[in-house]
């Protein structure tokens, strides 16, 4: 069966069974009917008041009209439906680093607060800048008096749109040749494994459940000092660590959502890094704004010796071909040459850029025929792509 015929008949059983009473029942057959068909794609044919139907919520009272970020957050759904692969697995998370720091003489469980860092960022590549970023942060929080367990670098997915954005599996691979050497920075995966974009507050809440499993299974990490004895069962809270122009955006209210902003000023809190010459505290001052509210759960550390090193510049010397020795660990600076990265291959054709930012697969064209046959099979598929977002829009 066509999926338009699909969809038409969905509808018509969801609207039937909304007014009848028998939503469930309805809604259940057409979703069988479709799953005998192929199953492919069932989601995309439930508008927000069918869905509210299929959970139940049926009934005389009008379903709420969906705002902007929902019917977005469907399109995203909609257009990563349609990426090709499995679903993605599901990724552990690494513990082997997290310790716990107890004085010898014991502690009072009432004024242990455990915390876990996490910095989102691209890491394109990683750079002694990020490393140093984790550094301050621990140092500022065990001088408020958080027991720092350890460290997360969360590479971002490829969907994140980019310019010049190295694959994720490249991106993870030079995070943990950075944080080889660390005793407390560990690499999540996790974010780069999934299917499309995931949002921070999301991957701050997957690295606390993962965390609160942990903790509940009786699995507490081992003492830094031995004398100190074993380690509270307390669930540590997840801080995000950022820079100076993270927290710049979180005061726009187009960049960010809301909601999820406030969740996550709540609930986790922020470490900002400020770099040299950034006005951190005008924005926590200003008034009617999330930060202000939530100013108590944001740290501003300002970085004693000031460092301009960021990952922008590392990739403009690389393409120049100049050196990048002690711009970041020399691991690194070797895995970006032995795979060519950044434009670093000694015998490389020319190079066609596809339009496409947000998935940084370079093709190499050596026949300028192929060039205009990518070309041409790149802008039909944005087309197809296109009338696949309008019609979402009107269903």
């Amino acid at each position: 069966m066509p999926l338009p015929i699909i969809c038409r008949h969905m509808a018509t059983a969801s609207s039937s069974a909304a007014a009848g009473g028998r939503s469930r029942a309805s809604l259940a057959a057409a979703l069988l009917l479709v799953g005998s068909a192929g199953g492919a794609g069932v989601a995309l044919c439930l508008s927000p008041h069918e869905a509210a139907v299929l959970q139940g919520a049926g009934g005389t009272s009008e379903p709420k009209e969906p705002d902007l970020w929902d019917r977005w957050a469907s399109v995203k759904a909609f257009l990563g439906s349609w990426r090709r692969g499995p679903p993605p697995s599901e990724v552990p998370l690494p513990v082997d680093k997290l310790k716990c720091h107890l004085q010898p003489g014991g502690y009072s469980l009432e004024r242990y607060h455990p915390a876990v860092l996490v910095l989102c960022g691209s890491f394109n590549p990683p750079t002694f800048m990020h490393l140093r970023m984790l550094e301050l942060a621990q140092q500022a929080l065990a001088k408020s008096g958080f027991d720092v367990l350890g460290c997360y670098m969360s590479p971002v997915n490829d969907a994140y749109w980019k310019a010049a954005l190295a694959g994720g599996r490249h991106r993870v691979r030079m995070c943990q040749l950075a944080t080889a050497d660390s005793d407390s920075i560990m690499v999540d995966s996790w974010e780069v494994e999934q299917r499309q974009y995931t949002r921070t507050l999301f991957v701050l809440q997957r690295v606390e459940r993962e965390l609160g499993a942990l903790f509940s299974a009786g699995t507490t990490p081992a003492p830094a000092e031995p004398a100190a004895g074993a380690c509270p069962p307390t669930p540590p809270r997840v801080v995000l660590v950022c820079g100076a122009d993270v927290l710049h955006s979180m005061a726009d209210p187009t960049l960010w959502r809301q909601d999820l902003l406030e969740t996550l000023l709540r609930n986790h809190g922020v470490v900002c890094i400020s770099r040299t010459g950034s006005d951190t505290a005008r924005l926590l001052d200003k008034p009617g704004t999330l930060l202000n509210t939530y100013r108590r759960n944001v740290t501003v550390v300002e970085e004693p010796v000031p460092n301009e090193i960021s990952s922008s510049r590392v990739r403009h010397e690389l393409e120049r071909g100049h050196s990048v020795r002690y711009l970041l660990p020399d691991a690194v600076a070797r895995y970006i040459y032995s795979h060519g990265l950044y434009n670093t291959a000694q015998q490389r054709p020319r190079l066609l850029h596809l339009g496409d930012q947000k998935r940084r697969s370079p093709i190499y064209v050596m026949d300028p025929t192929l060039g205009i046959l990518v070309r041409v099979h790149r802008c039909c598929y944005v087309w197809l792509q296109f009338c696949r977002f309008v019609w979402l829009l009107c269903m």
